[in-house]
């Protein structure tokens, strides 16, 4: 058993050279509860072929009930000390999913990093910038019906430059890239990124979806089905 909280930090660590070639701070606290150390590294971000894709290793992941862990993330630019720091909430109960650990990683670091990538202290959010994960366990909603289970969604939330509304039908195709406006030097690639990430979650039998204003943020919400054994 592996505890996500952990995956997730180890996540962020890994975009902490992403942010300092951009000039931005990234500011780690986690608070540890027992067991909660286990060691991962994230060792190849490359782009996989579909075969890899599809190839699935199961492990079962759990978050404690009453856990205290929190991952807090800074995104601020050096020479701005008003950025904020977001956390990761986790719900009380525990929940617990399966899943394969190199794929979720995969997963996260590419919704996280596109966060940090779009999200700087600017004029359209007063200059405080934010990059906010929050994990909660849904019971009996709606969604949750379709596989007669809760359901474990996280959520990866920005302030920064959004995404356009005729842009948004398309985030998830192979290739395409949005609009110039979230097109920099930083953002050179080949516009896999959504679109591996909908792969991943696809063979996790959850969904995602994407929420954007421009000038305003982008929120990425994934759902994954909870393991009852």
């Amino acid at each position: 058993t592996v505890h996500l909280d952990a995956l997730l930090m180890e996540v962020i660590e890994e975009q902490q050279l992403i942010a300092e070639q951009k000039g931005i701070s990234l500011s780690l606290h986690l608070v540890e509860t027992p067991n909660s150390n286990q060691e991962f590294s994230i060792t190849d971000l490359r782009l996989q072929s579909d075969t890899e894709l599809d190839t699935i290793q199961l492990n079962e992941f759990s978050i404690h009930r009453n856990s205290e862990s929190h991952l807090s993330i800074s995104p601020t630019l050096t020479q701005n000390p008003k950025s904020q720091i977001p956390n990761l909430k986790l719900d009380e109960d525990a929940f617990q999913l399966q899943g394969d650990w190199n794929q979720l990683a995969r997963l996260f670091t590419n919704i996280v990093s596109n966060a940090l990538q779009y999200t700087a202290p600017s004029p359209h959010n007063s200059g405080e910038a934010l990059v906010q994960i929050e994990l909660r366990q849904l019971e009996n909603s709606s969604k949750g019906l379709r596989f007669k289970q809760p359901l474990l969604q996280v959520q990866v939330r920005d302030n920064g430059i959004g995404i356009s509304e005729a842009a948004l039908p398309h985030i998830f195709d192979r290739f395409y890239r949005v609009d110039p406006a979230r097109t920099h030097d930083t953002a050179a690639g080949s516009g896999l990124g959504l679109a591996i990430a909908k792969a991943i979650v696809d063979n996790h039998h959850g969904y995602i979806q994407l929420e954007s204003l421009v000038n305003q943020g982008t929120t990425v919400i994934v759902t994954l089905p909870v393991y009852q054994p």
